[in-house]
């Protein structure tokens, strides 16, 4: 318990060192703060856009700019393209299954477990894996929120669709006028493909049923403790555990969600408090509360470009101050959805983390998985 207790105060300590340094470099005019202005810009963009268009939930389109904008047009276009595909079908899937499930929560945890699972291994084991990603998660989001009122499954799917619709198509358009165009995408390796999922892609497997596990407990420890923000805290256990690369090393690949879970803590910790600050300034005009968002994306789209291994701090940062800032028609008027936002994701973290502890391979069995792996 000390060990482990030693190791997360280290990772922390760690983990905000880097931060401090990532902070003491900013610089507006080099080619890093150039592509930190053109997702701030793309942000507002997207945030005006829903506004004109009243969308339910106009924070999706915004983080929705932030994560597509990617460092070249090429890149910006594909990653568009699956965030977009992949929402739409997750969003039909949800729609589709709603009726069937929304009275029966063990069908219900059952389906949540599938869809996590097949979404997880997607992102390892396909040359599309964020669409694989997005589409479980978008599915989940829908048949969570349906629960308190299941008639709202199909206003949820198409307002989600929409919404990150807009934030993505923004991005890109951004992308194609500002964004580099001359450099082609990379071809990286090639996708490990879903075959030998119990043999040589048992690590893969293995992490993404832990995933599941997770997600398909949140209804039931959600419910129990009467906790807020139900379909966060699935979304968080997804992202949490959205890790590419796997290997036959169990404590290694612990080892990563436990650094991923920190770093989504500490980044919503950080977006939280500096969102639920600025809402204390209580704006009534909307260019001063535009100019506070902007800035809060600017940075934390500086620290998503780290090379020192701390981008998703800022990645998750800058989501949780989008989710605090931009909560309806305009300027927000309470600090409650924040908090509440907030209270879902850090509960997602810490079921993800208890639910890896206890799936852990003891060393015996991870041996035994890297024989058959092998």
């Amino acid at each position: 318990m000390k060990d482990s207790q030693t190791e997360a105060k280290s990772l922390l300590r760690d983990t905000i060192a880097r931060l401090y340094q990532e902070l003491a470099e900013i610089r507006f005019g080099n080619a890093r703060g150039q592509h930190c202005t053109r997702i701030t810009l793309a942000v507002a963009l997207a945030v005006i856009a829903a506004l004109v268009l009243q969308v339910d939930a106009p924070w999706w389109a915004a983080i929705s700019a932030f994560v597509s904008m990617q460092v070249t047009a090429p890149s910006s276009i594909a990653r568009g393209v699956l965030r977009i595909g992949g929402t739409t079908i997750g969003a039909a899937v949800g729609f589709f299954l709603g009726p069937w499930l929304i009275e029966d929560q063990i069908a219900l945890s059952l389906v949540l477990f599938a869809l996590t699972v097949t979404g997880v291994l997607g992102l390892q084991l396909s040359g599309h894996g964020y669409a694989w990603l997005l589409g479980a998660a978008t599915a989940s989001l829908v048949l969570l929120a349906a629960l308190d009122d299941p008639a709202s499954a199909l206003n949820i799917a198409c307002n989600r669709t929409g919404e990150v619709t807009i934030g993505t198509i923004t991005a890109i358009l951004v992308s194609l006028v500002l964004s580099p165009q001359g450099e082609n995408l990379k071809v990286g390796p090639a996708a490990p493909g879903w075959s030998d999922l119990f043999g040589a892609g048992w690590p893969s497997m293995q992490h993404a049923l832990s995933a599941g596990l997770g997600v398909m407990l949140v209804p039931w420890v959600w419910n129990w403790l009467e906790l807020p923000s139900l379909s966060q805290a699935a979304i968080t256990i997804a992202a949490v555990m959205a890790m590419q690369t796997t290997s036959e090393n169990e404590a290694a690949n612990l080892q990563k969600v436990a650094i991923r879970a920190t770093h989504r803590i500490l980044g919503c910790f950080i977006g939280g408090v500096a969102g639920l600050a600025l809402l204390t300034v209580s704006f009534e005009s909307f260019l001063p509360w535009l100019a506070a968002l902007s800035a809060g994306v600017w940075i934390g789209a500086h620290v998503q470009n780290s090379t020192r291994g701390i981008s998703y701090v800022g990645t998750q940062g800058a989501v949780v101050f989008i989710m605090t800032l931009v909560q309806g028609s305009g300027p927000p008027t309470s600090i409650m959805a924040g908090v509440d936002r907030f209270a879902g994701v850090t509960g997602g973290t810490l079921l993800v983390l208890a639910v890896s502890l206890l799936t852990a391979s003891s060393p015996r069995d991870s041996s035994h998985s890297a024989q058959r792996g092998a």
